[in-house]
């Protein structure tokens, strides 16, 4: 009997652990990101993570043909914690700062204007 309540109970965790592991459906989450690096600047949006990539070399030449859409939404939230990084929620961006679409043509960067101007952008973190 007691070897039926061990294996019950170890069948029980492993079943969470899987049902954990998927619970975000695949996506990468603020926590796989700052456990990479805890001063990442991040954003949530949609249900999905967004870095910034504004001085990555690689993006230099995108910057040129993305301009700025409709505004999607602001910053509501600034945190580190991945506990409860929600939805508009930032590790660098001010609350209130406000985020746009942008022209091109999916969903996968989104344009940030700073209070001085500056643009700023973000790309969406895909698992892969």
């Amino acid at each position: 009997m007691l070897k039926l309540k061990i294996m019950v109970l170890t069948l029980l965790i492993l079943i969470l652990f899987l049902a954990g592991c998927s619970a975000d459906g695949g996506r990468v989450t603020a926590r796989d990101v700052l456990k990479q690096n805890d001063n990442a600047d991040i954003l949530k949006y949609d249900g999905f993570i967004y870095s910034n990539v504004t001085n990555l070399e690689w993006f230099e030449k995108e910057k040129e043909r993305i301009q700025k859409g409709e505004e999607i939404g602001k910053i509501k939230k600034v945190t580190t914690s991945s506990l409860f990084f929600t939805n508009f929620s930032a590790t660098k961006l001010p609350k209130g700062t406000v985020l746009y679409d942008t022209n091109d043509g999916n969903k996968g960067t989104i344009y940030v204007e700073t209070e001085n101007g500056e643009a700023m952008y973000y790309i969406q973190l895909l698992e892969g």
